[in-house]
């Protein structure tokens, strides 16, 4: 008795991951704020630790992109490494 071939099947699709949903409401706040300095801050997202990364070009901007980032409800941490250029 012959044996069939063992079945191939697709992969299954990628699901888009929880902390992909959190690092765009992350983005979106920071572009809702309307200050367009900023723009230069991009996060990351792990375990309830959302991570800022970029420059900005004050310290007056670095606080207030870890402010709006603290209201997002996923978020329990922040560290903040936004760059401040120096002049």
């Amino acid at each position: 008795m012959l044996e069939s071939p063992p079945q191939l099947s697709a992969p299954p699709l990628a699901k888009p991951r929880p902390t992909d949903a959190v690092v765009e409401q992350l983005h979106r706040a920071l572009a809702e704020s309307k200050r367009c300095g900023l723009r230069g801050a991009r996060c990351r997202f792990d375990a309830g630790v959302a991570t800022l990364h970029g420059t900005v070009e004050s310290f007056y901007l670095k606080q207030l992109a870890q402010e709006i980032v603290r209201r997002v409800p996923a978020v329990k941490a922040i560290r903040n490494h936004l760059r401040v250029p120096t002049i």
